[in-house]
């Protein structure tokens, strides 16, 4: 199991956004509630797949460091088309869950995902209207997921002419997932 510093040490380390920007999103979400709290004493605080997620948000789709609570309570919400189906579990029906399930699956099969003509995953985030995407390929199988606010009526969408992307890849959710797991064999 992982502990919030090695968290963000990773994250930077994947993302190339500097260290002191992750521990500043990272604290940002504790405070707000949005990451697990540490153990007192000489407990060893641990990190969980929703964690994991939910700081990746952060990182990806804030545009500012302030942002990140915000960021995170937009963007994990974001409602599917249809779920991610891992076979007899069906998760994903928000992107910050299916975010989390990715980061628990795509360790555990790390064979079908050493060879991106093989298996990949992309996670795409998109503001300032807040959507997500995330596009999967194994073997002969794969997805296009899209993630959307759900609009109450009279309520719309911001005009908005430009448009920022952020992407990530099974590289960054597989090394985060085998840490997060506890897998002694993640490489750096």
């Amino acid at each position: 199991m992982a502990t919030p510093k090695q968290l963000v040490e990773k994250i930077a380390e994947l993302t190339g956004v500097p260290l002191g920007t992750v521990i500043l999103h990272d604290r940002n979400l504790l405070t707000a509630g949005l990451r697990s709290e540490g153990q007192r004493g000489r407990g060893k605080s641990v990190v969980t797949y929703q964690d994991a997620a939910n700081l990746l948000i952060a990182v990806a789709g804030s545009r500012n460091v302030k942002d990140s609570p915000a960021t995170v309570r937009v963007y994990a919400p974001l409602v599917a088309d249809r779920p991610l189906d891992f076979g007899e579990e069906v998760r994903g029906k928000t992107f910050g869950d299916a975010l989390a399930a990715l980061l628990e699956a795509v360790p555990a099969d790390r064979r079908s995902y050493n060879n991106p003509e093989h298996g990949s995953v992309d996670v795409w985030l998109f503001g300032p209207n807040p959507e997500a995407r995330i596009i999967w390929k194994v073997g002969d199988r794969s997805d296009t997921i899209e993630y959307r606010k759900s609009y109450k009526r009279g309520e719309g969408r911001l005009f908005a002419d430009l448009e920022f992307i952020a992407k990530f890849t099974q590289v960054t959710i597989g090394h985060v997932g085998e840490m997060v797991r506890g897998d002694t064999d993640a490489k750096s």
